[in-house]
């Protein structure tokens, strides 16, 4: 008896394309990694992966689509092709999760929520004939995350990840994880993530928690264990992953952090005001205090990891100065590598719903727009200048901060303050990354890797 085939497909918008596909951007779906652990053994299971090839059809039975909201309308075109071939397409997801009365109208099912706990009603209903709309998935206990398969995943990737949590109590205004995953820190056992650790193929990889150690001392242990545990079991990979600023606090934290191969933390800045971050409702960071960022960076960087502050522009208290000074600041402060966008109002946030009732939503032919929810373009109408003007200012901003100078700039930064060259090499490839990006969009200067840091080839050898 032949198997039935469950096609699950991960597209790429077409704008952002090259950014998706840098090899230093793209990670495994793992998503599609827990369904494939979770669908029995009487189905073939096969990943068509757009971070690698285009789409092009492919016979299945039954097709699972996940996308972000920029590339949203590429999953709905695609789910469109198979059900129009009499082919059933359930899609799940942070955006159709937020909007699935949307979803439903280019699929036959949407999974709201997490999947773990609906994804065998999904399979016996799809046995039977007999698929629901709407499928509620539960947020349940971690402990029984089945193992992933790395093995489903294109081999091609040179960064693989791994998530050991779940959950987010903050619920800053512009993020759509605590409606998605909840306001509970949920942790998988330390065991379970270590033995995961040990299965992945590549020698780099992305925990793609949101927080890497979490709010509390139970969650900040479980962190320590972990990376004790890669310690003791002799892993030798490298990592990155997020953190909030109180991961300064603990030196003891960041040294474990670096021993178990940590050479890149993500921090979510956001501003550099207190007005700023009132206006995000980013309360842990208002409380550590911007005036002690740099204190934090360092002593981070001091243990050879290198900082990627994140910042977003354009936000309600901003006026032009506040841009510039933001400018300003990444440039003049010990962050290595930085991740800037434009506010964008996700589907799922308090910052969407707000600018809805408040008329300043401009982007909302709907789903087409959506394409342009992608922290590029300006999608709302900015409180203290017009759409032009932020636009304006924004291609300059870019421009100025992800150019050779400053990027070569920052590299040295990073070798200088981490004393470490793979820590410096994530830095510099991140900020290549993010230049590429904008590039997508304005013609800038090309640049790649080796013009930088031919220099310092000698040191990564």
């Amino acid at each position: 008896m032949s198997k039935k085939k469950l096609l699950l497909i991960s597209p790429v918008s077409d704008y952002r394309k090259g950014f998706v596909r840098s090899e230093f951007t793209r990670y495994p779906p793992l998503a599609y990694g827990i369904i494939a652990a979770l669908t029995p053994n009487d189905w073939e299971v096969e990943i068509l992966d757009e971070s690698f090839q285009d789409f092009e059809y492919k016979d299945a039975d039954f097709v699972g689509l996940t996308a972000y909201t920029s590339s949203i309308n590429k999953a709905y075109k695609i789910a469109e092709i198979y059900k129009s071939k009499g082919v059933p397409v359930v899609m799940g997801g942070v955006h159709v999760s937020m909007l699935p009365e949307e979803a439903i109208n280019y699929c036959n099912s949407v999974v709201i929520g997490e999947v773990e706990s609906c994804w065998a009603d999904v399979l016996n209903d799809f046995n039977k004939g007999e698929l629901k709309q709407f499928y509620n998935g539960e947020r349940l206990s971690l402990d029984n995350i089945p193992s992933i398969d790395y093995s489903i995943f294109n081999p091609n990737y040179i960064m693989s990840s791994v998530q050991t949590t779940r959950g987010c109590p903050f619920n800053c205004e512009f993020c759509s994880v605590t409606s998605f995953n909840g306001g509970k820190y949920r942790m998988r056992p330390t065991e379970n993530v270590l033995n995961e650790i040990e299965k992945i193929p590549q020698d780099k990889f992305f925990f793609i928690d949101d927080n890497i150690i979490g709010y509390s001392k139970a969650s900040k242990e479980h962190a320590r264990k972990i990376f004790q545990g890669m310690i003791d079991r002799g892993v030798k990979k490298y990592w990155w992953s997020q953190a909030s600023l109180n991961f300064a606090d603990d030196e003891e934290l960041i040294e474990l952090a670096y021993k178990s191969g940590c050479r890149l933390i993500f921090i979510g800045i956001e501003a550099e005001t207190n007005a700023g971050l009132e206006s995000t409702n980013k309360r842990l960071n208002k409380k550590f205090g911007p005036e002690n960022y740099n204190r934090a960076f360092n002593k981070i960087r001091k243990a050879g990891i290198a900082v990627l502050g994140s910042f977003i522009f354009g936000l309600d208290t901003d006026q032009e100065e506040d841009l510039y000074n933001r400018r300003d600041y990444i440039k003049s402060f010990d962050v290595d590598c930085y991740q800037t966008g434009i506010l964008t109002p996700l589907p799922g946030t308090h910052t969407f719903e707000r600018m809805v009732k408040e008329g300043r939503m401009l982007k909302t032919n709907y789903p087409e727009d959506w394409e342009f929810y992608n922290v590029v373009d300006v999608t709302f109408q900015p409180a203290y200048m017009s759409v032009e003007r932020l636009e304006s200012i924004m291609r300059e901003i870019w421009e100025d901060i992800y150019n050779k100078k400053n990027i070569t700039k920052k590299f040295i930064q990073a070798l200088k303050g981490t004393r470490d060259a793979n820590a410096a090499g994530w830095s510099i490839a991140t900020n290549i990354s993010y230049h590429n990006m904008m590039n997508e969009k304005y013609v800038m200067e090309k640049m790649d890797l080796e013009s930088i840091i031919g220099p310092y080839q000698k040191m990564f050898a």
